[in-house]
């Protein structure tokens, strides 16, 4: 059975006829429904940072401000470190590959003088072994 049009008689006398209700006009800027109970807009994906990072890079400051106290120590684990994060960055599921850079940068800038100086101690105390007359 099929519903006659809008303003015409119902032939069997059932149905008064009755307008299409008219739909609200939306023009693309306006949602007519508020999200359903249950729906979340898509949140952004967070990629957790890198510990080895975050250690090469403190100890890389640590080093800075303090490096030649102890001999580059903490320079040289902010080194490993820094190396280690590199390569837990690279791929993008570990946030931190600048901290890592940083902490690199930061341990070899205290690391290569520290290391010079201990190796040029080193050349001095074996040439005033075997040249005693350049001592003074």
């Amino acid at each position: 059975m099929s519903y006659p049009p809008p303003g015409q008689p119902d032939p069997y006398g059932q149905y008064p006829p009755q307008p299409y209700p008219q739909q609200p006009q939306y023009h693309g800027h306006y949602r007519p429904y508020p999200p359903q109970p249950g729906y979340y807009p898509p949140m952004p994906m967070v990629v957790p940072t890198s510990g080895l990072a975050v250690a090469s890079m403190v100890l890389g400051i640590i080093g800075i401000f303090g490096g030649f106290c102890a001999f580059g120590v903490p320079c040289l684990i902010a080194v490993v470190l820094g190396h280690m994060a590199l390569r837990e960055t690279r791929n993008g599921h570990r946030a931190g590959h600048g901290m890592a850079i940083a902490g690199l940068i930061l341990g070899y800038l205290v690391l290569i003088p520290s290391i010079v100086v201990i190796a040029m101690g080193g050349i001095g105390a074996v040439l005033t072994e075997f040249a005693p007359s350049m001592a003074p």
